[in-house]
């Protein structure tokens, strides 16, 4: 049986992609992790993998030239009778998949999907969404970008720049300001305590930010400090790439953007 590629260790994944950008060739590593008891595979590149009762983290695979492999994760969370996706795969072959499962495999359609930022690891699935009517919302900032950049744009959540919004089918959004992206935001499931960070939040055993391009150093750990005191009842915490953890996930990316973000002093 082939085996599920990703990228180094999983545990300390580089950081997520802009759209059109490659990663930097330092960050060029690859491994391969064994789909573990439980995991759901969908094609060699898409795994579902249970997390929590009603909470299942999709893991997929964006391939590069050469033997790059980067695994990006998101959420299908059941909600009643339907199924919420946070985060779309990397494309829309990808996110078909998740969305056939949901139907078919969790008899839980889905219905609505957030996205926790505009890059193509977030948002790169949308079109698959909207082949289906399925509605997309983000920060308004996310849509803005996304349509800058001449692709599909997610509906915007009212108001969600200025204060957390509480949904009734029990999740909370919050944005903390700019960190990796100007528009990231987190989703958290207070029933099942599990927050998903997004590309906000690295492992706990990251050594590099990885893309940075586009993100905002000097507010990162500021954005994460917010997370950390809105969100400290929470038990999993699982980062846009790499290894599911806990809350030391949070203190760990404070520490490592302070570290690998710091204005180098002149020679």
């Amino acid at each position: 049986m082939r085996r599920f590629v990703v990228s180094a260790l999983l545990l300390a994944l580089p950081g997520c992609r802009s759209a059109g950008r490659p990663w930097p060739a330092a960050e060029a590593q690859s491994a391969a992790l064994d789909v573990r008891r439980g995991d759901v595979r969908l094609a060699p590149d898409v795994l579902v993998r249970r997390i929590a009762p009603d909470v299942w983290m999709h893991v997929t695979l964006h391939e590069y030239p050469g033997p790059l492999h980067y695994p990006s994760n998101g959420l299908l969370v059941v909600t009643g009778d339907s199924a919420l996706l946070v985060d779309t795969a990397w494309d829309d072959r990808q996110t078909a998949l998740l969305l056939d499962w949901a139907e078919r495999g969790l008899r839980r359609p889905v219905r609505r999907a957030v996205a926790t930022h505009a890059h193509e690891d977030r948002t790169g699935g949308i079109a698959a969404l909207r082949a289906r009517g399925i509605p997309m919302a983000a920060l308004a900032r996310t849509g803005e970008i996304a349509r800058a950049a001449g692709r599909p744009a997610p509906d915007s959540v009212p108001g969600l720049a200025l204060a957390p919004r509480r949904d009734a089918a029990g999740f909370e959004l919050f944005y903390p300001g700019a960190g990796h992206a100007p528009d990231n935001v987190v989703v958290y499931l207070p029933r099942e305590r599990v927050l998903f960070g997004g590309c906000l939040v690295k492992p706990d055993t990251a050594t590099t930010l990885g893309n940075v391009a586009d993100a905002d150093v000097a507010h990162w750990p500021a954005a994460v400090a917010r997370v950390r005191e809105r969100y400290a009842a929470a038990r999993v915490v699982v980062p846009g790439h790499g290894a599911v953890g806990g809350l030391g996930a949070l203190a760990a990316t404070e520490r490592l953007v302070r570290e690998k973000g710091a204005p180098r002093r002149p020679r």
